[in-house]
């Protein structure tokens, strides 16, 4: 709203400047729990993640500035922080502390300028004073934590930490997010439970259904199916999504589906499946263009559009060479998910 030129009137602006304030209060509780994670099992991910939501609050205050003053500023404002040059971040500074009003000033400023996560935390402190908490507090509060202040990316880094160190203090905590809606969430908390917990893992996986046991029990249990998480962590190791958050892809995981193609076994790439896109997951695949062999595929590689022309039925083969698994992603969701994800899009463009 802020780049499309919106301007707060008189009513809203004391609930902009609050809403700048509680971002910031998060930013500062996000850079304690960094400080307070230790550096055990997934704990570099956890961190990452929580990194990834300091990052999003920061977009957010430069939005929520923008409604205040004027947008040519704080863009000019954001382009010479992002620069990363000494000389950039200095400049910046200078402009904030020429517009923004005392109030703001003060805690803008230390989460904008070049100083360190340390120093951060203490010119933030004053303002949103925190007790220091020891690493399994930090974790309940962030799996606990409502949405909009950690996100299901975070959450489930917190949830595998949990279950790689196997803390038994969260077998309660585990439970309840067994029952969570969102499907990447349940089946770590359910991975996590059946590592802290198998019988807690058994009892309670039975009071979500048959189907969801189920589901649950062919990926927990007989590892027949991945996890989403799987997923969001083999498409973070392709070039294309390099620098990617983990919650973009987590996204992009949702609408992925599994398509196993067994052993010698072979899949036409026709009309019909032309509303996909392809990426090999696991195993390799050859690929016969009018039966000439044109290409192998191995894990990571992207299956484009391969049309079979006009009365050339069966022109575009893939044979597996062992078992293999693609993930199925279909156009039309992909195109939806792009045109409300900026950053993906961009990755997706600077690759094609």
């Amino acid at each position: 709203m802020g780049e499309s030129g919106f301007k707060a009137g008189i009513a809203q602006i004391s609930r902009i400047k609050y809403a700048i304030e509680s971002d910031i209060g998060d930013i500062s509780w996000n850079l304690s729990a960094i400080n307070e994670l230790g550096n055990e099992g997934f704990a570099k991910h956890v961190k990452d993640a929580v990194r990834a939501e300091i990052t999003n609050d920061i977009e957010h205050v430069y939005m929520l500035m923008a409604m205040l003053y004027d947008t040519r500023s704080i863009q000019l404002v954001k382009e010479n922080i992002e620069s990363g040059t000494v000389e950039g971040t200095a400049f910046a500074i200078e402009l904030l502390d020429v517009f923004l009003s005392e109030q703001l000033k003060q805690r803008v400023i230390p989460v904008l300028d070049e100083l360190s996560e340390q120093d951060r935390i203490k010119r933030l402190e004053v303002f949103y004073p925190r007790i220091d908490l020891d690493e399994k507090l930090v974790l309940k509060f962030l799996i606990n934590r409502d949405f909009t202040q950690t996100n299901r990316w975070t959450k489930t880094c917190v949830l595998r930490q949990i279950g790689m160190l196997r803390i038994p203090e969260f077998t309660l905590d585990l439970i309840a997010q067994l029952f969570n809606p969102d499907p990447l969430i349940r089946e770590m908390a359910a991975w996590a439970l059946n590592e802290v917990d198998p019988e807690s893992y058994a009892v309670n996986v039975s009071r979500l259904g048959e189907d969801l046991e189920h589901d649950l029990n062919e990926i927990i249990i007989l590892k027949e199916k991945s996890m989403l998480f799987d997923k969001v962590m083999f498409l973070s190791e392709m070039e294309i999504f390099k620098g990617t958050s983990g919650l973009s892809l987590s996204f992009l995981a949702d609408i992925a589906e599994e398509q196993v193609i067994n052993q010698n076994q072979s899949m036409t790439l026709d009309e019909r499946s032309n509303n996909h896109f392809y990426i090999v997951f696991r195993g390799t695949v050859n690929y016969y263009l009018n039966g000439e062999p044109k290409g192998v595929y191995a894990p990571g590689q992207f299956l484009g559009e391969m049309l079979a022309l006009p009365g050339f039925a069966q022109s575009n083969i893939l044979q597996a060479t062992e078992k293999s698994v693609l993930l199925k992603i279909n156009k039309d969701l992909l195109y939806e998910l792009l045109a409300e994800n900026v950053k993906l899009a961009d990755r997706v463009l600077e690759y094609v």
